[in-house]
Parts: structure tokens; C-alpha cells; sequence
């Protein structure tokens, strides 16, 4: 359970980062999903972006696409 908590707060910290950093969060969701508004394309630098440990997949949807809840 302290693995979870620390995970969650690593997840918070870095999505506060990128707000600072002037990107627009949407939804932060379980330990693994977090939603930003990213008009360019391009996610947020705090982010290291792939499939490896400690990196987070990127997603971008078009808009009037629907992202379910759970569905990332």
C-alpha cells in the first residue's frame, strides 16, 4: 500500500509541474492517467514519453472524440 502512496504522490507532483509549467489538466486519474489539454500535440515535458519503466504512453485524441472512463 506505500508503493501506491508514493506512486500517487510522484503522479501528483509531475502533473503539478506541468501545470506550472502552463499546460491545462483536465483529469487526473488512478496512478497511470493523466488528461491534458495539449492544442499542439505535444505532451507535457515533465512527462518522459514511451513503454519503458518510468515512462507514460501518450495518447492524443481528435476533438469531439470520447475517452471512456478506464479506457486509457
Amino acid at each position: 500500500m506505500s508503493m501506491v502512496a508514493e506512486a500517487s504522490v510522484r503522479h501528483w507532483s509531475v502533473a503539478f509541474r506541468a501545470v506550472e509549467e502552463g499546460h491545462r489538466l483536465l483529469a487526473l486519474r488512478n496512478v497511470d492517467a493523466a488528461v491534458f489539454w495539449a492544442p499542439d500535440g505535444t505532451a507535457p515535458a515533465t512527462y518522459r514519453i514511451g513503454t519503458g519503466f518510468g515512462e507514460v504512453k501518450a495518447k492524443f485524441v481528435q476533438p469531439g472524440e470520447m475517452i471512456p472512463e478506464g479506457d486509457d
